[in-house]
């Protein structure tokens, strides 16, 4: 019998923590185990240490995310460092951080890994802590201050010296190359959708419906909430929206440094009483959101590949998402969905009102939508997965 091959997965979230992500780690762990991996898995927890009371699996090293960050990655590197002598190849899922790891302590052993790539980090900082507000593609050729060309700098050795990247859509594949990685190390693996539970309770989508009004039109968002997810841009068009379809509400589900400033704009615009800001949904729970929305808006400037996309097609509920690369492969306008320029207050108005007053529209989207949704398939996310993870092995 071939010697099992033995796989380190380093993460920043996996179950109990929710989102598609972490669930999405789960299934591949399992996955990998019957194409005859060995796998064990390393991440960080932030709740309380007795909500993983009842778990004690060998395979799975949780390092407590405290409130002294160094203490923490410093801890989080030595347990990653001791356990990389057991594996014979990491798998890592974030790019700045435990990628950095990965990268240390292949200089320091040799250890081959590989990077799941689903967003430029360095890009992410710079926009987050104000100090850029380029275009993801102009920030990759422009030259910066020395903080922000040493995130670049960093970001770089990650990936370049990694011997294998996933990139999570074409756009990222692009991402990967102009940062300098070799195309032959990069392989395009999608996102899938279908290994999930795929099912919302009739009952709480009803009780979602009753609870904001169920004579109004429900729109809903679900992200971080930073600048450049737009959410401003959708809380702009309330006022005219409710003028043109009557009562409106507007379900913001996420967390994030905007959330005061987002607040302050709907006080100032008139429309804080249909604006709710639910917070962070468990992943359990999020489908019935979905399912009550008239329509769901995600005003983008970036993704690496959105995995609510995907969720909110497999329900069958309208989408308006901007036109922006990776948005397009999996949403093509007027088919999908509706694309709209980031930020286009007018072209969002207009999208907005094209869905909920024709229903013809928005069925004839949604149905597109959710056979679209098929081809997210996880059997062969594995299946691609597992050929990039032999390459390494066999090179």
């Amino acid at each position: 019998m071939e010697k099992k091959k033995k796989i380190l997965i380093a993460t920043g979230i996996f179950p109990p923590d929710i989102g598609g992500p972490a669930t999405m780690l789960e299934a591949l762990r399992q996955s990998l185990i019957e194409y005859n991996f060995e796998v064990k898995v390393i991440t960080f927890f932030s709740t309380p240490e007795k909500d993983y009371s009842k778990i004690n699996e060998k395979w799975l090293y949780r390092i407590n995310r405290q409130n002294n960050p160094v203490f923490s990655y410093a801890k989080y590197f030595f347990k990653m460092w001791k356990l990389s002598h057991w594996a014979d190849v990491l798998y890592v899922t974030d790019t700045y951080s435990v990628g950095y790891f990965a990268y240390l302590i292949k200089k320091f052993s040799g250890k081959r890994y590989m990077v799941r790539f689903a967003g430029d980090s360095a890009w992410e900082i710079a926009l987050s802590r104000g100090w850029t507000d380029d275009y993801i593609l102009d920030f990759l050729d422009k030259k910066y201050n020395s903080r922000i060309e040493k995130l670049k700098k960093r970001r770089k050795k990650i990936l370049v010296e990694a011997d294998k990247i996933i990139a999570v859509s074409q756009f990222i594949k692009t991402l990967a190359e102009r940062i300098g990685v070799s195309e032959n190390k990069i392989k395009v693996i999608y996102n899938a959708i279908d290994f999930m539970d795929k099912s919302f309770d009739p009952a709480k989508v009803n009780e979602i419906r009753e609870k904001y009004n169920k004579d109004s039109k429900i729109i809903i968002t679900a992200c971080r909430l930073t600048p450049w997810k737009g959410v401003a841009g959708v809380i702009k068009i309330l006022t005219l929206l409710k003028n043109k379809v009557g009562k409106i509400n507007f379900l913001i589900l996420g967390s994030g440094p905007e959330s005061n400033n987002l607040k302050r704009l709907a006080a100032d615009l008139g429309v804080i009483d249909n604006v709710h800001f639910l917070g962070k949904v468990e992943h359990n729970k999020i489908l019935n959101y979905f399912k009550a929305a008239d329509l769901f808006v995600l005003n983008s400037n970036y993704e690496g590949l959105s995995h609510t996309l995907l969720e909110v097609m497999i329900v069958e509920t309208p989408i308006i998402t901007t036109n922006i690369d990776a948005n397009k492969e999996v949403i093509e306008d007027g088919k999908e969905g509706l694309l709209v320029n980031y930020n286009n207050q007018e072209e969002l108005l207009k999208a907005a009102l094209k869905i909920l007053i024709e229903k013809q529209t928005a069925d004839f989207l949604t149905a597109k939508a959710k056979e679209k949704s098929k081809d997210f398939n996880f059997n062969k996310t594995v299946k691609e997965t597992v050929e990039l993870l032999n390459e390494i092995f066999y090179e």
